[in-house]
This record gives structure tokens, sequence and C-alpha cells, in this order.
């Protein structure tokens, strides 16, 4: 008992004690436990100090060259999943929602299915939509009057968009999209094919229901002929006025026969028009398609006999150096459609077989049009002008060829005309 007895001296000071505690509040008592407690050593004390100051050494990775950080940066988002880069910070994963949907190509309906819900689901400041300068819908698939809606709401919902890709114009006519503006329109085809009408509501009331968003269109490329008869003029009327238009691309069928159709008449009359109005604009590409298949068993066709609408359209392109006569054709492609019939695409422009030629390499459209030293591209002896089986394909699907590996044509326009730059992307 003894042992645990308290020493005489501590046992006279817990009366002290108590009179101490109750004097000073119960607060500062709380904050003087809270304080830490001293160091033991000092050489403790030196080792904490060692480990949280910085590094005298810099890291290696800020020694290296800004284009080398670049790839590397590049490599590892091209080798790490999506959905991995996603989880490694809220900042991080803005960064990779900026580079990856920048460009979207919508190449089959599953992707335009999946997209749709994206751009619906999400409604943040940062979300995916918001990041969209380029859509291209290629998909080589049956659409359907829900793929339209889809779109409709896709285009819609992407208010930075800028360069637009479409099988058919009925989309531009949609309400839902008429806050946007647009500087660069291609189209596969300018006609109402089903499911891509015009909404009735909207488009009828008007003769130009796409004016809205094509205030500041500089670029407007229709690819291929329509089975419907539109003339250059009416197809402008449905765009608007057009006031920025700087390059203008369209397409005409032509047929075998002694002289030019009215239809015909009407296309070139429109056409010198089009140039005499318009002075702002550069350039005026005219694809000429064959009006029949090629056969192919022959090595190559005749486009257009020797009083087709290619002689009156020369004439134009003689007086005037903006207009650009091309010769497009049919050729197959590999693969099937859905419905077990081969699908059928455009090739252009044929190979040449006699004189200069500049090989089309990974240029855009217009640039490749734009170098070529000849302003009828090709002309053999004759008139006879003659698809090639090796003919270079410029059409509506390849649109994400272009996209991805095509350099732009405002890059190289200074090289061959005097012209000031296209500057039109300073502002996206």
């Amino acid at each position: 008992m003894n042992a645990h007895r308290p020493h005489p001296f501590l046992q006279s000071m817990v009366p002290l004690n108590n009179r101490l505690r109750s004097a000073i509040p119960s607060a500062q008592v709380e904050q003087t436990r809270a304080l830490p407690l001293p160091r033991k050593t000092r050489a403790r004390a030196a080792r904490r100090a060692a480990l949280a100051a910085p590094s005298s050494r810099p890291s290696p990775l800020l020694a290296i060259p800004t284009e080398i950080g670049l790839e590397i940066m590049e490599l590892a988002l091209v080798a790490t999943p999506a959905t991995t880069l996603a989880v490694v910070s809220k900042k991080f994963n803005a960064l990779v929602c900026k580079i990856f949907y920048r460009t979207v190509i919508l190449d089959h309906p599953s992707r335009i299915v999946l997209f749709h819900r994206t751009v619906r689901s999400a409604t943040s400041p940062e979300s995916p939509r918001t990041h969209v300068r380029t859509l291209a819908v290629t998909s080589r698939w049956h659409y359907t009057t829900e793929t339209r809606t889809m779109l409709d709401e896709i285009v819609g919902a992407c208010p930075a968009l800028r360069v637009l890709a479409l099988p058919r114009p009925g989309i531009l006519a949609s309400p839902l999209i008429s806050g946007i503006q647009l500087v660069d329109i291609t189209l596969q085809k300018f006609d109402a094919e089903t499911p891509f009408e015009w909404d009735p509501q909207f488009a009828q009331a008007v003769d130009d229901p796409a004016s809205a968003l094509c205030q500041k269109l500089t670029h407007l490329r229709i690819c291929e002929p329509s089975p419907v008869w539109h003339s250059p003029l009416a197809t402008l009327e449905f765009f608007g006025t057009l006031e920025n238009l700087t390059h203008l691309a369209l397409a005409r069928r032509v047929y075998l026969r002694s002289e030019m159709t009215p239809n015909d008449a009407v296309f070139v009359r429109e056409i010198r028009s089009i140039l005499g109005s318009r002075p702002a604009l550069q350039m005026l590409v005219v694809s000429v398609f064959p009006a029949r298949w090629p056969d192919p068993t022959r090595a190559a066709c005749s486009l257009c006999s020797a009083h087709c609408i290619c002689r009156a359209l020369s004439r134009v392109a003689e007086a005037d150096s903006r207009l650009v006569i091309l010769f497009a054709g049919w050729n197959t492609l590999v693969e099937q459609s859905e419905y077990g019939f081969p699908d059928f695409i455009t090739t252009a422009p044929p190979a040449v077989n006699h004189g200069p030629w500049r090989p089309a390499g990974s240029m855009s459209f217009w640039e490749n049009w734009r170098i070529s030293d000849k302003r009828v591209v090709p002309m053999t002896a004759g008139w006879e002008p003659e698809i090639l089986p090796d003919a270079v394909r410029w059409t509506y699907l390849t649109t994400p060829n272009e996209i991805f590996n095509g350099h732009n044509f405002w890059e190289h326009w200074s090289k061959f005309v005097q012209h000031p730059v296209d500057e039109r992307f300073e502002t996206i």
C-alpha cells in the first residue's frame, strides 16, 4: 500500500492545483491541451524539416522542349483508355474533352445514338457539346425518321459548331438549329430525300429557311448532283444572301445528246450570273458527272459528247479564271450495303492521261483544284474526257479523310493567287 501512496510534496500540491483549475475557464484548458507537443529531439526535427523543404533540383520533365512534351502527352492520351483519362482529375477531364470533341464524325448509326445521348445528358457549361467545332455525318446506313430527329437535336445542342457536313440540307431548315452560326457547309446532295424533308412549319414559311445560320458562311460545297433539278440560283436562295461566301462548289450531271438540255442552258447562264454578281467569290467549282454508270469491264468510259454542257462551261472558265471545271464519276465500293446491293460512291478527279498533273495526296478539296494549272481538268483530244479506274476519291463519303489528313485550303491560298489569306477560323 505504501508503494502507491503519493509523495508528501505532491500531495501538498493537490489543493493548489484544484484552486488553479477552478480559476481558469474550461475553454482555455481545452485550448492548452490542443497545443502540439514539443519535439523530443533535435535530430527528429531536422529530419522533418528536410522532408518538408522543396527539392533543390528541378524535375527533368521541365527541361525538355515543349514540342517533345506535347508528343509525350499525345502518346499518353492515345494509349490510355478514355475511361482512365476521365478519372485523373476534373481539370484534366475538361482538357481531354476539349481535344476529343473538337471534331466529331458520325459514320455509323450507333455513333449517332451514342453522341445524341451524350449531348442530351450533359448540361454543364463544360459539357462535351460545348467543344464541338466540326461535325460530319457520313454514315452509309439507311437513315430513319428517328435518326433525323436525333441529328436535329445534336446539331442544335452544339452552340460552338462552325463546320458541318450532312447528307442532305433538310436539317438546315430545322428551327432547332437556327441559333448556330456556320462558316463551312458540305452537303452530299441538295434535295429533300426522305427522311430529310424540309420542316413544313419552318421551311415553307420563307424562301431562305437556312439564312439565319448562314450569315457568316464562307464555304459551301455540294458534292454530287441531285436526282431532282435545282438551278444554281435556286440552290443558293435556300441559304440566304450569303454575303460572306468566298468558295462555292456545285455538281451537274451531263447527258450524251446532240445538244444541251434546257436545264443545261439555265445552269450555264446562272453560273455566269453568280460570277458576275459576286466579286468577293474567290472560287467556283463545278463537278461534272456522267449520266450513267460506267461499264466496269472497260478501262475507261467517255464522259460526255461534243455538244454537252462541258463546252459551254469551258468558255465561261476561259473568261473568268475563278471557275474550275472538274470531271467526276462513279465507281463501285468494295463493301455491300445493308440491302445486299453494292454501294456506289463518286470518285473524282480522274487521273490525267496527258500533260502536267500534281498528285492529290492529302490536300484538301479546295487546295487541290486551285493549284491545278488547268481550268478544265482533264481534257483529251477531241473533247473526250475519260473516267479512269484509278481515280482519286474526292467524295462526300471521304469527308473524314479530308478532315483528319488533309491540309486546309486557306493555309495554301496565298501561294497560288493574290488574295488575302482566309482567316475564318481565327474567331472560332
